[in-house]
């Protein structure tokens, strides 16, 4: 009789814990769900989720909660708009929440689709002529996807998921077509004429993950501060049977951002760092552990 074939060695195999499922996999399926419900809903031009929800009445009836909804709610008509969102969140966002946290990344997403939107709305009303609806999520993903370049500038991207770019050159492209879209110099490109692209919400997005890195924000700390200092009650540790999980190793992302902080400790001593890259190391150092 092998050793593996003894029933207590085998009894509990299927019964393994699982990970918990990150902010990117609960942002994803909370908007999914609302795309469905919009479906769902929908008849003819009248949308009673896209009239709950989307951000246009805000500066006309106070309705503040609009500055977060929107972002969850993306055009029923082109299915462009949903799956573009999402594609890029899933790939961008699944690296950026590994580096910031998960509480973090929940802060900085909601953060950036609040400044965008109003960016887009306040775009709207200063310079267009006819009231229009704010809604989508490309404004938190523009957020998203500048601070994943920032962190990772050289690392290969995949244009409609067959030409490598790297990040650094992709961003300078999403900026000069955003910047001549908001100024009416450059036609719609891939997207229905009528698909309405909301170019400021799009540079909003971008100026927000840019001011994050560049203030080394923290956003989910300062919410804490601004709470009265909120305090989790400790409970006595247990030890835990650490089990090594191959699929858990650090991302080469990951692993990139991790060698160039300590080569920095190496050049110039762990006093040159900055509290984002302290963080970043913490966090690191906390996935290497669960990883053993």
């Amino acid at each position: 009789m092998g050793l593996y074939n003894r029933d207590y060695l085998n009894a509990d195999t299927d019964h393994r814990p699982t990970p918990p499922r990150s902010a990117v996999t609960w942002i994803l399926v909370i908007t999914i769900g609302v795309y469905l419900l919009q479906l769902a809903t929908a008849n003819n031009d009248h949308s009673p989720v896209k009239e709950a929800l989307a951000l246009d009445a805000i500066f006309q009836n106070g309705q503040i909660w609009r500055l977060v909804t929107y972002a969850f709610l993306h055009d029923e008509v082109h299915l462009g708009h949903i799956v573009c969102n999402m594609v890029a969140f899933f790939f961008l966002g699944r690296v950026v929440c590994r580096t910031i946290g998960d509480r973090e990344f929940v802060w900085l997403y909601l953060s950036a689709a609040v400044f965008s939107g109003i960016v887009q709305s306040a775009t709207i009303v200063l310079f267009e002529e006819q009231p229009k609806i704010v809604l989508g999520a490309s404004g938190a993903v523009s957020a998203i996807f500048i601070l994943f370049t920032l962190h990772y500038p050289r690392v290969k991207l995949f244009l409609f998921g067959i030409i490598p770019v790297q990040a650094r050159w992709l961003l300078y492209a999403v900026l000069a077509w955003d910047t001549l879209g908001f100024l009416n110099l450059v036609p719609s490109i891939f997207l229905p004429a009528d698909a309405g692209i909301g170019h400021a919400a799009h540079l909003g997005g971008l100026l927000f993950g840019l001011l994050y890195f560049r203030w080394e924000m923290n956003l989910s700390g300062g919410w804490d501060r601004l709470a009265g200092g909120r305090k989790e009650a400790s409970e006595p540790e247990v030890p835990a049977l650490k089990v090594f999980a191959p699929g858990h190793q650090p991302e080469p992302h990951l692993s990139l951002r991790l060698d160039d902080i300590l080569a920095k400790i190496s050049r110039d001593g762990e006093a040159s760092l900055t509290a984002r890259e302290r963080r970043f190391l913490s966090l690191a150092s906390q996935q290497l552990n669960k990883s053993r």
